[in-house]
Order: C-alpha cells, then sequence, then structure tokens
C-alpha cells in the first residue's frame, strides 16, 4: 500500500499502542488490571491530566493492521464480512521461575523470588480467516491474545481492568504480524506480513468436531532480511512480568523469544492455548539497568469460550470440511468490538485514497 510520507508517519504514530510511547514504570498494587485501550475519556484541567475509566475491553492489538482493508467497510466501520472473526472469553494463568545469570554476566542485587509464582489473569482471543493478501502467509487462521492480571471472575471481565492504563496487558500475541518501511529511493511505503507462528492445524484424534494446531514462534527472518519501518507488528506482542517482582526493579521485559511453543485446541464454541518457552530476559525502566538480566520459564495457559455478544462469525470445526476450520456469519446479530479512535482512524485513510502493490 502506497501513501504520501507525510500521512504514513501521521497514520504509524496512531498506530502505535500507548505502551510504546510511554512504559508503565511502576507496576499498579490494586492488580485488577488489564487491556490497553484507545477508548478513553481524557480531559485537560488546569493542566491536569484526567482520564475517565470507562472499562471497555478493545480488540485493536489483537489483529494485525491489514485486516482493516477487509473488515472495516467505507461508510459503515461496523459492517459484515467475511474477515470479521469471532472473540473468546476465559481465564489464563501465567507460571513462571526466574533464575539470576551468574554473577560475572549480571550486577547483584537484583533480590528475585526463586520459587515458582503464579499470575492469574482474564484475556480474551480472536480468530480470523486468512485474508486474500499478502499473499505469502499460509496459516489457515490468524489468532490474537491478550491477557491481564486480574481477580474478578469472568462475569465481571469488562470491569477487571483500568481503560485508563497505558500498559496492562502481561501477554499479547498475534500468530501473524505485518510490517510497514518506507524506502527513501522510491519514496513510497512497503507492507507485508509473516506468520510468526506456522501453525500445524490437525484433526484432534478421533473427534470430528475439534482440531488442534501448534507452532514454534519466529521472527527472525523479518528481522534479518527487513529494515523495518517505525512500527512493525511485533512492537506491541509481548511478555512481561509486571516491575517490583524482583526488590526495586522494573518489569521483566520476556518479548516473544524465538523458539517459545505456542499449542491450543478449537471445537465450534471453545478454545484452548497453551505458550511456553525460556529466555534471558531484562528489566525495563524502573530502577533497573539493562544490563541486569535473569534466566526466566515461563508457561502461560487460557481456556476460552465463544463470546456471542461481541462475535459477527461462529467456527464450524470439522473433518468432513473441505477445511478442518471454516468461518460462517453468526445468526444473532452480534457486532465485533472495534474502538471509536481506530474506526476513524481506518476511515481517514480510506478516504485519502489507497494504491496497493
Amino acid at each position: 500500500m502506497l501513501l504520501c510520507q507525510p500521512i504514513v508517519l501521521f497514520f504509524a504514530f496512531l498506530s502505535i499502542p500507548a505502551r510504546v510511547l510511554s512504559r508503565r514504570g511502576s507496576s499498579d498494587s490494586s492488580s485488577d488490571s488489564g487491556t490497553s485501550s484507545d477508548d478513553d475519556s481524557s480531559l485537560s484541567s488546569g493542566g491536569t491530566y484526567v482520564c475517565s475509566d470507562d472499562h471497555k475491553l478493545t480488540t485493536t492489538g489483537l489483529q494485525p493492521f491489514y485486516y482493516s482493508n477487509y473488515t472495516i467497510v467505507a461508510g459503515d466501520p461496523g459492517a459484515y464480512t467475511d474477515w470479521n472473526g469471532l472473540y473468546f472469553q476465559g481465564e489464563a494463568s501465567f507460571d513462571y521461575v526466574i533464575r539470576d545469570l551468574p554473577t560475572n554476566n549480571t550486577y547483584l542485587g537484583t533480590n528475585c523470588p526463586k520459587d515458582r509464582r503464579s499470575i492469574r489473569m482474564l484475556g480474551i482471543a480472536w480468530v480470523g480467516p486468512r485474508t486474500p493478501t499478502p499473499s505469502d502467509l499460509h496459516n489457515p487462521f490468524t489468532l490474537g491474545f491478550q491477557a491481564w492480571q486480574s481477580d474478578n471472575s469472568i462475569a465481571n471481565i469488562t470491569y477487571s481492568y483500568s481503560s485508563c492504563d497505558t500498559d496492562v496487558n502481561l501477554v499479547q500475541l498475534k500468530t501473524t504480524v505485518d510490517w510497514r518501511e518506507y524506502v527513501h529511493e522510491t519514496n513510497r511505503n512497503v507492507e507485508g506480513a509473516i506468520d510468526a507462528v506456522v501453525l500445524n492445524v490437525t484433526q484432534a484424534g478421533n473427534n470430528n468436531y475439534k482440531v488442534q494446531f501448534e507452532g514454534v514462534y519466529d521472527v527472525s527472518s523479518l528481522r534479518s532480511a527487513q529494515t523495518i519501518f517505525a512500527s512493525d507488528g511485533t512492537h506491541n506482542d509481548q511478555i512481561y512480568i509486571p516491575a517490583e517482582t524482583c526488590s526495586m526493579m522494573g518489569d521483566i521485559l520476556i518479548g516473544w523469544p524465538s523458539g517459545t511453543m505456542i499449542n491450543g485446541t478449537m471445537t465450534n464454541n471453545t478454545l484452548t492455548l497453551s505458550i511456553s518457552g525460556t529466555t534471558i530476559a531484562g528489566f525495563g525502566d524502573l530502577y533497573g539497568s539493562r544490563d541486569e538480566q535473569v534466566n526466566v520459564t515461563f508457561s502461560i495457559a487460557f481456556i476460552g469460550t465463544y463470546d456471542s455478544a461481541n462475535s459477527s462469525q461462529v467456527l464450524q470445526v470439522g473433518a468432513s470440511n473441505q477445511s478442518l476450520v471454516s468461518f460462517v456469519k453468526a445468526t444473532g446479530g452480534a457486532v465485533a468490538w472495534a474502538s471509536p479512535r481506530r474506526l476513524l482512524t481506518l476511515s481517514l485513510v480510506m478516504a485519502t485514497g489507497m494504491v496497493y502493490i
């Protein structure tokens, strides 16, 4: 997609999540927080920033940006399309073990807990059909997932986080990530995407109505082959452990290590997701030095059920279908979530006109 450079820069800035512009340096001791939202109602009175918490879940970070080419209809951004996908809500757990590296590789005094720790979370997942472009993608569907620390019940999921918090997801994943690069020689903006997790999807045993999927997170080809323009799709996908887990240190920034195992199952109404790996992680900006590192082994588990209230499609999982996983329009008239800021941004983009390459 090609746009004039000033327009590209403007919308690229809007697409960067708040966490990228300003990472929270400390954890919220209340612990009941959740998805980052673009729906904040903010006021400026006498130079003081005031945010009115609307407690609305957002799915902006669950879809690669290029999906907007297929899910946003000019003049009717909330209209149904064949790529809207569907949502799951559920509980998740985040288990981890922190180990200091040898003293010659790290400073002393991190004071991290050495026993196995667990964080209870709530989460949402989105599953959508593969779009016609980019043409070099192979996964039959795209999965997005985000989860945040909370002691609330699933029934209170929309009240389990603060939409005023700029950095609330402990886990955020997309199995496909997109990128944008401005090429000075041609004065053009080039877009692309890769399957960050190449998924192997198979029937689950003898169950015709259940599939299993597995893959390994790896974006090394993206990192090595492209000089990425300001916002490749990995910039807001991350795992992190909240600040002050280790005494006087910031967030433990796990990121998405290559080699992280992703697997799960799907039926028409349920989704399970398991994520596990180990990596050397650094700290955020609170007190800690980026030179200090620890070894972290982590595992994340999610069990979700179909969210009919916010999904405009349903899954048809079955070995008798041409594809093991297919998507059809929901009959309940549900409308998928979309933040007003994102809809406005995408509507303005379409109003400027686009040329595809």
